[in-house]
């Protein structure tokens, strides 16, 4: 569908035409534009930060967000939501304090409460397996490696791994 390759910030907002603003506050702008030469459309997201340790300067940020017909159709009759982050799954084009439109690529961040709870029940699997390991000395050979293989056996199925 879309390239997004780093470009020119100046160069692209002037390819640019606004086809419905959706939201306006002080300090974020939410609309639909189009690039008048590919035609392709974007959700842009403009907000502008007051950098209080900069002496409350504003740095100004773009997003844009290529969007699909179906999706600008969505947004236009109010059907699909768009607040960033929350609905911004798909690689974007973002600013930064440069004359720059970096690609991002968010899907890298979608999984870690998952894995931030994972890691946790793996923690406590292992305190659980120190625990027992430091009484084992009256335990046989066999009683240590059933212990061993009971503790690889739950650390598999907190990362839902099948039993080998």
């Amino acid at each position: 569908m879309y390239t997004l390759d780093a470009r020119e910030k100046d160069e692209f907002l002037s390819s640019l035409e606004k086809i419905k603003e959706l939201e306006q506050s002080e300090f974020e702008t939410y609309s639909i534009v189009k690039n008048r030469e590919t035609g392709d459309h974007y959700l842009h997201y403009f907000l502008s930060h007051l950098n209080l340790s900069a002496g409350g300067r504003r740095d100004d940020y773009d997003y844009f967000l290529p969007l699909d017909s179906d999706e600008v159709l969505g947004l236009m009759f109010g059907e699909q939501p768009y607040h960033f982050p929350d609905h911004w799954r798909n690689p974007y084009l973002r600013s930064g304090n440069d004359n720059r439109l970096i690609p991002f690529d968010p899907s890298e961040n979608y999984d870690l409460e998952e894995d931030a709870a994972a890691e946790l029940a793996m923690l406590a699997q292992l305190e659980q397996f120190k625990e027992q390991w430091m009484n084992a000395e009256n335990m046989s050979a066999e009683e240590k490696e059933k212990l061993t293989r009971e503790y690889f056996a739950q650390l598999d199925k907190i990362l839902n791994k099948p039993e080998e």
